[in-house]
């Protein structure tokens, strides 16, 4: 049965919805929710773009600490390419950005993490440029030869901007690349900040998901729209995935604004999907 009901999956939370503190904490607060597994960022701060340049000392005591409360890290969510952009128009900020992809599959590997998920950024902070795909395709492919000769794939994910906001958007990426260790990572949540028909949209990109980013959000509003009240159709989302056969893990994407209240909060959302997820699993699997 676990290869098939919905609510029995393995759930992920991401990082920035758990109270910021060291990470034995933040793996004993996500496995107090009732997580599975975290998902790290490395988004657009120093702080966070640091961890690139671990040492050996420092990878080995975060591998130790996940061990120890039994939560591993799944994946890595590299976001901080938003600052640096794969598709720069400047060639120091190209070869920043591809350092930046070289030294995340490193750490991955590392660390025993299967996954990087990439934002479809392709120069977040430029004028738009009709080259910039083009040169963002291409610092994706560099980054995934070495990537995949470490055993870790990348995929990408729709994001809040028109660079790759639909379905069509990533199916494209994934023909162009071609090759089984570049697939999709969706945001079910960032399809309805585009007012595209999110069930519709998530039903195209499952057969070529490896994981995926469950977030509620609005049409402009992508990011701290609680559970149930955004554009999202939950049942209907989760009907797509049951009938799409899709295996995956399930990853919750929250930012917690509130340190006290960051783990119950988690708690809460996991129990409100996965009390939409068991009416799903009643529906498609008799009693």
């Amino acid at each position: 049965m676990n290869g098939t009901r919905l609510s029995e999956r393995r759930f992920g939370i991401y990082e920035k919805a758990l109270r910021p503190a060291k990470w034995p904490e933040m793996l004993d607060d996500a496995r107090s929710a009732g997580y599975d597994f975290v998902e790290m960022s490395i988004d657009e701060s120093d702080e966070r773009l640091a961890r690139l340049k671990w040492s050996t000392a420092e990878r080995r005591k975060l591998a130790s600490a996940c061990e120890e409360a039994g939560v591993p890290i799944y994946s890595i969510c590299l976001s901080g390419h938003r600052r640096h952009g794969l598709g720069s128009a400047d060639p120091a900020v190209r070869h920043r950005a591809d350092r930046m992809l070289d030294q995340a599959s490193g750490l991955a590997a590392d660390l025993g993490i299967r996954l990087i998920q990439i934002a479809g950024y392709h120069a977040y902070y430029e004028p738009s440029d009709p080259l910039a795909r083009m040169r963002y395709v291409a610092g994706l492919q560099a980054g995934l030869a070495l990537a995949a000769q470490r055993g870790v794939m990348l995929a990408i994910e729709n994001i809040d901007t028109v660079d790759t906001a639909s379905a069509e958007d990533v199916l494209a990426l994934v023909d162009e690349i071609n090759s089984p260790w570049f697939q999709i990572y969706p945001d079910v949540g960032n399809f309805a900040v585009h007012g595209l028909d999110v069930p519709g949209n998530v039903g195209k990109v499952a057969p070529h998901a490896v994981g995926m980013h469950l977030k509620d959000a609005r049409p402009g509003q992508p990011r701290r729209v609680a559970f149930g009240q955004g554009s999202v159709p939950w049942g209907r989302v989760f009907g797509v995935l049951g009938r799409s056969g899709y295996l995956g893990p399930l990853t919750v994407e929250m930012w917690n604004d509130d340190p006290d209240t960051a783990t119950a909060q988690a708690a809460d959302a996991l129990t409100w999907i996965k009390a939409r997820l068991v009416i799903q699993d009643e529906k498609r699997i008799p009693a």
